[in-house]
């Protein structure tokens, strides 16, 4: 992923508060690989609670939204299914993933979030 134009750095916040572990991963064997394929094989690490994804969506959009994708298994049978996706802004990457971490937020308070964008994309909390 690359980021520009005082979006942020993979990572870290704009004021560089927290540090993430982030792992980048750029292969061309992922290229076209779909939703369902990366969270299979993210779901094998169990450290890893969300994937950020820059599919073709991303590289054709204005803003560049990447596709977040949750990783855990965690369902109650009782609940609705879980959302498994949902497009985050660049700035918004390191604000998701460090709140997942931390255990402040839930994957579906984001999804909820990014809804009430008018093209489904969280920016900010």
């Amino acid at each position: 992923m690359a980021c520009g134009g005082g979006r942020g750095e993979p990572g870290r916040g704009l004021h560089g508060e927290y540090e993430a572990e982030v792992h980048l991963v750029d292969d061309p064997v992922w290229a076209g690989a779909t939703p369902e394929a990366v969270r299979a094989a993210a779901g094998r690490d169990t450290d890893l609670g969300v994937v950020f994804l820059a599919d073709r969506t991303t590289m054709e959009s204005a803003r560049l939204a990447l596709l977040a994708l949750d990783t855990g298994d965690e369902e109650d049978p009782a609940d609705d299914p879980p959302a498994r996706g949902f497009r985050a802004s660049p700035a918004a990457v390191h604000e998701v993933h460090v709140n997942l971490m931390i255990a402040n937020l839930d994957f579906a308070d984001f999804t909820e979030a990014a809804t009430e964008d008018p093209e489904g994309i969280l920016e900010h909390l």
